[in-house]
Order: C-alpha cells, then structure tokens, then sequence
C-alpha cells in the first residue's frame, strides 16, 4: 500500500491540518481502482490521489466536506452496476459496486510511529473500528510484533486476526469481530532500487522511478557522477567499487537490482553474485548475448531479466527507462494478484 506511505508524508508535513482520508474497502464486480486505493481531501477543494476514474472524486468531495464538519467517519456505497445510470462511471470501465469510508486523519503519535518503522523499511500491520463510528480505536501491529495502541477487551483476539494477517501478505480486509466490524490494513515501505551505475542513461530512470514508490540507490565508484547534483531525485549514494561493496552491503530476497556500470568485467562479477544470492529483482542492461557471456560456462536463469525491460522497442535512455519501470511495476505487483488469484480459487473450493 504505497499511497498509504505517501500520505504520511504529506499529514507529517503538516501536523496541524485535519485532513479527510478516503479508502476503498470493498469491490464487487469491476472498478478502476481495487480495495486499499487512498485518496485525501484538504483545504475544501484541495485533493491528493484518486479511487476512480473521475467518476466518484467530485461526490465524494461533498461527502469528505460533511466529514469535515461532523468529524465523524462515514461508508459511502457506489453502485456503477446500473445501466440506466451511465453518468457513476460505465463509460470509464467501472462496472462494479464500491465501497468506500471516508475519516478524518492528522498527524498524531500513532502515524508517526508507523512513518518510523515504514522509514526503517519495516511493513506495518493496523486494526481499526469500522463500525460503530462512535468507536474510534486502533491497534498497530510491527514486523517485530510490537504493538502501538489497544482497543480493550478485544485486544488478543484481534492481535491474533492482525498476526493472521500480517502473514498472509493481504493489503486490506474488513472483518466482524464481536459486535464491531473492522478494517485491517498492511503498510509497506518503499522498494529499495539498487542501480549499479551513474552514467547519463541512468538519469531519466532515475527521475521516472521515484514517482512509482521506488527508492532508487546509486552505486559507482566516481564521486563526480555519484551525487545529488547529478542525481536530484536519487534516495541515496554508494561512492564505491561493486565488487567491494557486494560482499558487505544487505541485498536481501526483496531487493530490486540494475546493472547498468557499461563494463563487462564488472558486470560479470555482479551477476555472478546475484546469481548465487537471488534477489527480488534484477535486470542486466545490453542484448541477451552480452549476458549470455557475463555467465558463460552457465545458462541464464529463467528469472534474470535479460534484456532488461519490458518489449517496447525502445530507443533512447528515456523509452528505455519507461520500459524498466514497466518492469519493474509489473514484477512487483504480479506477486499479490497470483496470491489473490490462489485464494479465490481454494474459496470457491470450500
């Protein structure tokens, strides 16, 4: 849930402000945006995100207004199934009934905790009431099973249900506990990108991934191209050799990695590596042949992406920036959709 990331930044930046924070939580049928999408609304007519085509944003501002004023949350149900009434969003695809709650937020101690641990690069894994709007009370889980908040009485059970959760890797669910419904919800923090190379291709790549949640890290040995001079949008710099830094530094199962150095002896030791300590993700800039021998004797694996970026024919270091990001989006979110494909099929089972 990466909008939710950007959105406590945005409450961070302005601790003062009360802020109205829509989420869709329910979708049956087809829809543009899919449960867990987040938009906020500000300032009257001030709005960051989307849960829609364009088709819900302008009702649900009138609604976000009346939130504003009661500061009391609210479900709103949008049915888009209805032939007769083409205007709610058939004509942009949506054919579905969603369901989204709308709350007012700020920026108080429990989402400056979360922001902590998302910064950290640790997921963070909430309960809060649903239903009745009267109860407002949240519970946050963390990756090392610390808690922040409680809701009394139902605190073990719904830790339990939360650690469930929090396992099954689901970004959003709403769920009957007692009396009170529920909405649990999994905060993930930025992908880390590791771009071995700073040469120009990598600058427009650079600039385009950082809209897409990613956390681009550029590694190369030359100070005068490793900077934020040259890189503004870059999240961080690593001024050294790869083969140094590859037997030190944590590139760990969910790391994304780039090989873009342009040296075949050094790319050579960086795929050899990566080989043998698979991460998430990784991409080999040039021709299938080219890496074909950075791992001779051996073949390439099936999940080395080789040429990288997805088949547009492109030309030029920005089309082919848009063809890595492509793939990378693609990489990222294929994992959760055969997840949920999984579990619709073992429910239709039962």
């Amino acid at each position: 849930m990466k909008e939710a990331y950007q959105m406590l930044e945005i409450l961070s930046q302005h601790p003062q402000k009360l802020f109205i924070k829509a989420t869709v939580i329910r979708v049956k049928g087809s829809s543009y945006r899919h449960e867990g999408a987040k938009m906020l609304f500000f300032d009257n007519e001030k709005q960051f995100g989307t849960i829609s085509a364009g088709c819900l944003e302008e009702d649900l501002s009138y609604k976000a207004k009346e939130v504003m004023v009661t500061r009391k949350p609210m479900i709103v149900t949008y049915d888009l199934r209805s032939e007769d009434d083409l205007d709610w969003g058939m004509g942009a695809g949506c054919n579905g009934q969603i369901d989204v709650y709308l709350e007012p937020v700020q920026w108080d101690d429990t989402n400056k905790q979360i922001l902590k641990h998302l910064n950290l690069g640790r997921k963070v894994a909430s309960a809060r009431v649903l239903e009745p709007v009267s109860q407002q009370m949240h519970l946050v889980l963390t990756e090392e099973g610390h808690t922040i908040g409680e809701i009394p009485k139902l605190q073990v059970h719904i830790l339990e249900k939360l650690t469930e959760f929090f396992r099954n890797d689901q970004l959003i669910i709403t769920e009957l506990i007692g009396k009170s419904k529920f909405i649990f919800e999994l905060y993930e923090p930025n992908d880390k990108l590791f771009i071995f190379g700073a040469g120009p291709d990598v600058e427009p790549l650079v600039k385009l991934v950082k809209q897409y949640h990613f956390l681009p890290i550029i590694i190369d040995p030359r100070s005068s191209r490793c900077n934020r001079e040259v890189f503004p949008d870059a999240h961080s710099f690593i001024c050294e050799h790869p083969e140094r830094l590859i037997g030190n530094e944590n590139f760990d199962r969910n790391s994304y990695v780039l090989i873009m150095t342009h040296s075949f002896i050094k790319d050579k030791k960086l795929v050899n590596y990566f080989i043998k300590k698979p991460p998430k993700y990784i991409g080999i800039l040039g021709p299938k042949q080219r890496t074909e021998r950075l791992v001779f004797p051996h073949y390439i694996p099936e999940w080395v992406h080789s040429p990288v970026g997805v088949n547009i024919f492109a030309e030029g270091p920005e089309e082919i920036s848009v063809s890595i990001v492509a793939e990378l989006i693609k990489v990222r979110n294929e994992q959760r959709v055969l997840m949920k494909k999984q579990k619709k099929q073992q429910f239709r089972k039962h």
